[in-house]
């Protein structure tokens, strides 16, 4: 029962950590708590069950994606952007991003309706390994998020994101070097929410997706990039696992209805006690 435990929690804490990566590149690049990441995520479900009518299953995928990058891109030029121009308060960024999640979730209500849509993969049935029972689709949710997690983590590396980071550290600094963080912003947000419309795409084939699950997920993915460290992306993948097990854990031996309280506990036994994140990294004097 514990190996099941264990696997089923690797599993869902990728998917977990695939979202909560994609929103830590955009809180970091353009510091806004994004919380419209939930209504992205759910959209980026409902985009591939409207494309499948109309696209191979690659064609899908693909179109969704670019769907999801639009409206990412759309959101940041007419909400965040023009607010970030008149220098407005985290408060009111914030507010404008909870507006937007519910625009966007009752639009996909109302044209879908609230029932969970469910797609059958057509992978064939489960099977057993040792004591686990795997579905195949569990093995492309895990496939895929190590594959996607492992490819930012090289990105990270490159020449290119060196501006980014620098973004992150003090965007007007690398605004007056020459570096274009308007362009980051744009790449940051159409990437982060690419991140979480795949794992979209992956859970609708597992448990469903319905237009009300984002705000969850984007919650706990929020905890997960604020557990594990400032632009940590190793210590966000850490903290997602982390929060996944704590949250199998509970399910299978409390109740669901904890699952969420028990996290946001978590949250604040770290931030009480390690206010640096699980993994931290030493900065320069003049960072800190």
């Amino acid at each position: 029962m514990y190996a099941q435990l264990l696997f089923n929690t690797l599993v869902s804490g990728l998917l977990l950590a695939l979202v909560a990566v994609g929103f830590s590149l955009i809180f970091n690049t353009t510091k806004v708590f994004h919380l419209a990441h939930g209504a992205l995520y759910v959209a980026g479900a409902y985009a591939w069950l409207q494309f499948r009518e109309l696209l191979s299953g690659t064609g899908a995928i693909i179109g969704s994606l670019i769907i999801i990058g639009i409206l990412a891109i759309l959101i940041e030029k007419l909400v965040y952007q023009p607010l970030a121009k008149k220098k407005s308060g985290q408060a009111i960024t914030l507010i404008s991003s909870i507006g937007v999640y519910l625009f966007m979730i009752n639009l996909i209500a109302l044209l879908y309706g609230n029932e969970t849509q469910f797609v059958n993969p057509g992978l064939g049935s489960s099977f057993s390994l040792a004591t686990i029972t795997i579905v195949p689709i569990q093995l492309v949710q895990l496939i895929t998020a190590v594959l996607l997690i492992g490819g930012i983590m090289l990105l990270t590396k490159t020449k290119w994101f060196l501006k980014v980071k620098a973004m992150i550290s003090e965007e007007t600094v690398a605004s007056v070097l020459g570096v274009n963080t308007n362009a980051i912003r744009l790449w940051m947000m159409a990437l982060g929410s690419m991140l979480a419309g795949i794992a979209a795409i992956l859970q609708l084939f597992d448990t469903g997706m319905d237009p009300h699950r984002g705000m969850t997920i984007t919650l706990s993915a929020a905890v997960a990039v604020i557990i594990g460290g400032q632009g940590s992306i190793k210590g966000t993948v850490l903290a997602a696992l982390l929060i996944a097990l704590l949250q199998t854990i509970t399910e299978w031996f409390v109740s669901a209805q904890w699952k969420e309280g028990l996290t946001f506990l978590l949250l604040i036994a770290v931030i009480l006690w390690r206010t640096e994140g699980i993994v931290s990294f030493k900065m320069r004097v003049e960072e800190k």
